[in-house]
């Protein structure tokens, strides 16, 4: 087991994106929709790449517990998307909307009160959504193994799928994971109004307003000035894409299905959603050292629970639960792309550390 610095005397290593290049050319994007279970169609994002290489490989983002594909589609850190970085490796990129998020389909109970009905897209349910996606992907890019990536409540997904079809996947990336451990700012939230160790009623969805969103994102930044870590136009072009992303005209929320919760109700109970030992496919494990979801204790944890010879830990300075979005993004991008393969691609991004430990 090794600790190191990502850099030289403790420097960070500052290089374009593509060696002689200091910037992704923009991908091709396309959408497609792919038939699910119980007549849902799937909402996903396709990059196109845009540079030869010798080996064809295709990688599927997959979001968390609020948020749609949206992210991985977002222009940042003064540059291209994640998708669009991707492309530039020679990958054939896929975002996808799980049910009941962004442009996929969403349920009758979305458009009742949500006190109506009982949660619903819980990660047990929608780890076959990955599955249609994946075979789509495997058939459409001629590959036999995809790389995987989860963020946030995606990692839950992403490693319940992992645990199931192992064989589909190259590499698997948990960026912002949960996992198993004890989060009372969340679980004193989500209990009973009478009874602390019970979920409370909490209806079939919610809705997040761009505020709520603005504020639980602002609020862990521990810069003295958030526009260190954040540009206030990638908020803003990200909820924009999510609000027209909903159904009708002129949405000022994001709706999301509260399945999540009562994953997140288990997970900060210290009663994990899959087994992380029954992983055995090359796991990274990533986040930021602000994060207050994913916490440092919970991802080492799960980086020791994995059952994967091949493991690597990283942790992303002065960086939230939304890194992908924040001006040291370049740094999850290039740190993920290194773990994937791409070695020659390093990053630009504002001054900050990485941590990494490894096992194999």
């Amino acid at each position: 087991m090794t600790f190191s610095r990502f850099g030289l005397t403790c420097s960070l290593i500052t290089i374009g994106w593509v060696a002689g290049l200091t910037a992704a050319p923009a991908a091709d994007h396309t959408a497609m929709r792919v038939q699910s279970t119980h007549d849902i169609e799937l909402f996903v994002r396709h990059a196109a790449p845009t540079r030869d290489t010798d080996q064809h490989r295709a990688v599927l983002f997959v979001h968390g517990a609020s948020y749609p594909s949206t992210t991985f589609a977002t222009p940042v850190a003064g540059g291209p998307s994640w998708m669009d970085r991707m492309a530039a490796r020679g990958y054939d990129v896929y975002a996808m909307d799980v049910r009941g998020y962004g442009r996929s389909t969403r349920p009758v109970a979305m458009q009742a009160p949500a006190a109506d009905n009982p949660p619903f897209a819980r990660a047990r349910d929608v780890v076959s959504d990955i599955d249609d996606v994946i075979e789509r992907i495997r058939r459409d890019s001629d590959v036999d193994t995809v790389d995987l990536v989860g963020w946030s409540w995606g990692t839950v997904t992403t490693g319940l799928y992992a645990t199931r079809h192992g064989d589909k996947l190259n590499r698997l990336v948990l960026y912002a994971p949960v996992y198993s451990t004890t989060n009372t700012a969340w679980t004193d939230k989500l209990a009973a109004p009478d009874d602390t160790d019970t979920l409370g009623d909490i209806g079939a969805y919610r809705t997040i307003t761009r505020e709520a969103a603005d504020q639980r994102w602002a609020e862990q930044i521990t810069a003295d000035e958030p526009g260190a870590w954040r540009d206030p136009a990638v908020f803003k072009a990200w909820f924009d894409d999510m609000l027209a992303a909903e159904p009708g005209k002129n949405a000022k929320t994001v709706k999301a299905p509260n399945g999540v919760l009562v994953d997140i109700w288990h997970i900060f109970h210290e009663d994990p959603i899959y087994d992380a030992g029954a992983i055995d496919v090359p796991t990274l494990v990533i986040r930021g050292d602000a994060d207050p979801t994913s916490s440092n204790a919970d991802a080492l944890g799960l980086f020791h629970a994995l059952g994967t010879d091949t493991k690597r830990y990283v942790i992303i300075g002065n960086a939230t639960h939304f890194a992908a979005l924040e001006k040291n993004a370049p740094q999850l991008f290039a740190e993920t792309a290194l773990f994937l393969g791409s070695v020659e691609v390093l990053y630009e991004s504002a001054p900050s550390a990485v941590l990494r430990q490894d096992e194999a």
